[in-house]
């Protein structure tokens, strides 16, 4: 009778300890999977579309590619702006953060906000939220050429003569992926429709392009 005891709370002791192993292992969701494809994403993939249905080509004939070339200039103003305006917002908080540790003096010049801008995020940790210059909920072409255009965000711009700021072999470029991933036909791509053309993103010249 003792031994079938102790046999008996052994297994039990086994049982639980295999519970315990099992709980701690989180399963992997589709969620979570596609967050790990991003982040593992090189900085230089690129959308991979397909061939636009009749639709889709009907769309994407009709793009108003000055539309979009003016509204991704005006976007990327804007990010440049916002990029300086962080940085100067850090450069004065360091400055008050030394005068009160007494650690600042006069002779010491104040950071300019070029020096300190913060840069923009890099293609490859660009999401949905940041795309969405206008907070509508849904990514209109130049939106998305902000992500799906090879051009670099963070060249400085000095003036106005560097404008416009993609040509229009890029907006064709963009507005190709654009339209293929455009599921539900609408001229603007959803957080999922986004999402599908993140992950189709290849690195070009790779086997897996």
């Amino acid at each position: 009778m003792k031994a079938f005891t102790i046999f008996a709370v052994s297994t039990a002791a086994l049982a639980l300890a295999a519970c315990s192993d099992q709980q701690d292992e989180t399963p992997i969701t589709q969620e979570a999977a596609d967050d790990m494809d991003v982040a593992a994403m090189d900085d230089d993939a690129m959308p991979v579309g397909g061939e636009l249905n009749e639709t889709q080509q009907a769309s994407y004939d009709a793009m108003d590619r000055q539309a979009v070339s003016d509204e991704y200039d005006t976007n990327r103003d804007t990010m440049m702006a916002e990029s300086a305006n962080s940085g100067a917002m850090a450069s004065n908080t360091s400055m008050q953060s030394d005068m009160e540790g007494d650690t600042a003096t006069s002779s010491t010049p104040a950071p300019s906000a070029t020096n300190t801008a913060a840069p923009l995020p890099a293609r490859s940790q660009m999401d949905f939220a940041y795309l969405d210059r206008n907070d509508d909920g849904q990514l209109s072409v130049a939106e998305y050429a902000i992500w799906a255009v090879r051009a670099n965000p963070n060249t400085s711009v000095a003036n106005d003569q560097t404008k416009p700021y993609i040509s229009t072999d890029q907006i064709n470029e963009a507005g190709q992926t654009f339209f293929y991933f455009d599921e539900d036909g609408d001229s603007y791509l959803s957080n999922s429709e986004f999402t599908t053309a993140r992950n189709s993103s290849r690195t070009p010249n790779t086997s897996s392009m």
